[in-house]
């Protein structure tokens, strides 16, 4: 009988547990990432009241043999950040502390540091590929000093119609922005002149800052259409050349070698490509349909995107973009046996097996939603029906602790 008032008390304390998991859940129903818990209860081993069969042992009680984590997906919530993540499938994110520790973790809601760090709520920095000169190195995502560099002009097109019935000595201008080596801008005119010959202009050229301002040359001064009001065919493409001694601000080149390639002849497999670059000699007003130079200024980072594929794209203000790093992502053999470590985090234990880290959706991993956290996976429902249950068990156990107490009672009386 005595041993029926602990059996009672592992009931309590197991049901006592069970309550606890079950208010932790609840609490944490608003927690990004949070992973539910779930209590697993096994008997006590039992007693033998007589030799060494089955049929003659009374269980001892309850215990709670453990309290693994329920990793299932937990829904996504819209957000209007651009670096806040949530993973679509299996995998951790990974952070690491001040002092090099990793953890992992499914709370995506990732910021950046006032040193340019991408850090989670805690500080802890986000681990990334190309983040150094190695692509396959991982390291601390980091975006300070990030800058587009200045590319240099080196060639340029036009597309424009000269008006073929044009008078003798009519101009006609085209004006490109062309970038020098420090990533300046210059203008680039090129005045087409219509020459006495039918069908053929006279083409001066010059730009803005160039000391002297007639140190550019070019490859052929005139071009020429024929009756159709198509370039001759015997054009080709031509050069511009800054001459020896010209200078620009900074003591800044220009073009390949100070040789700026225009590309005039659409010479294109498919005759399609370039056809809004092509100059034409049609009657009708003279007119630019396309001035195209390559080469751009300098630029600072002015927004950030991450795709599907954890890959980093900035857009800076001089227009271009540029693959700035890449999220990576750990999975586990068994991560039931990651240990819990507050905060969203876990680590990694013997239990649990190393990580394996690889690029989002590859290896089994999921892939990344952007603009997106995921939320906690408690089941509300799942838990009030639990929280009902264990309620009654502790009734249940308390009713096996009065009733054995009355029980002795009664013992106690039988001699009066």
């Amino acid at each position: 009988m005595g041993s029926s008032l602990w059996t009672g008390v592992s009931g309590l304390n197991a049901s006592s547990r069970q309550m606890d998991i079950i208010g932790n859940n609840i609490a944490n129903v608003n927690t990004v990432g949070f992973k539910a818990g779930v209590a697993v209860f096994s008997d006590i081993l039992s007693q033998s009241i007589a030799g060494g069969s089955g049929a003659m042992q009374i269980g001892r009680g309850v215990g709670v043999a453990a309290v693994p984590t329920l990793f299932g997906q937990g829904s996504f919530q819209s957000t209007q950040s651009a670096t806040d993540l949530a993973i679509d499938g299996d995998g951790f994110f990974m952070v690491n502390d001040d002092d090099g520790a990793t953890y992992y973790t499914r709370a995506g809601m990732f910021t950046i540091d006032k040193d340019g760090y991408l850090v989670d709520v805690n500080g802890y920095k986000a681990q990334g590929y190309g983040v150094s000169t190695d692509a396959d190195v991982i390291g601390d995502i980091s975006l300070s000093g990030v800058q587009s560099d200045p590319e240099v002009t080196t060639r340029v097109s036009i597309g424009a119609n000269l008006d073929g019935e044009a008078a003798l000595d009519d101009a006609f201008v085209s004006a490109l922005t062309v970038y020098d080596s420090l990533g300046a801008a210059h203008t680039l005119t090129l005045t087409f002149t219509k020459n006495v010959t039918d069908g053929k202009w006279d083409i001066d050229v010059g730009m803005s800052d160039l000391v002297p301002t007639d140190g550019l040359t070019l490859s052929s001064t005139t071009i020429t259409f024929d009756g159709a009001g198509k370039l001759d065919a015997a054009t080709t493409d031509l050069t511009i050349t800054v001459g020896v001694g010209s200078t620009l601000p900074g003591g800044a080149t220009i073009g390949d070698g100070g040789v700026i390639n225009w590309d005039l002849v659409d010479d294109d497999a498919d005759g399609d490509s370039k056809d809004a670059e092509t100059m034409t000699g049609y009657a009708g007003a003279s007119v630019n349909r396309a001035l195209v130079s390559n080469g751009h200024s300098s630029g600072e980072l002015q927004s950030l995107s991450i795709g599907s594929d954890g890959v980093l794209d900035g857009f800076f203000s001089n227009g271009q973009t540029a693959n700035l790093g890449q999220i990576a992502l750990a999975k586990f053999t068994s991560p039931w046996g990651l240990n819990k470590m507050g905060s969203n985090l876990f680590a990694a234990t013997m239990n649990s097996g190393d990580a394996l880290i690889n690029k989002p959706g590859t290896g089994g991993l999921g892939e990344i939603s952007p603009n997106s956290l995921e939320m906690s996976n408690t089941d509300i429902a799942t838990e009030f029906i639990n929280m009902i249950t264990a309620q009654r068990a502790y009734q249940a156990n308390a009713k096996v602790i009065t009733t054995t107490d009355q029980m002795m009672s009664e013992l106690m009386n039988i001699k009066r």
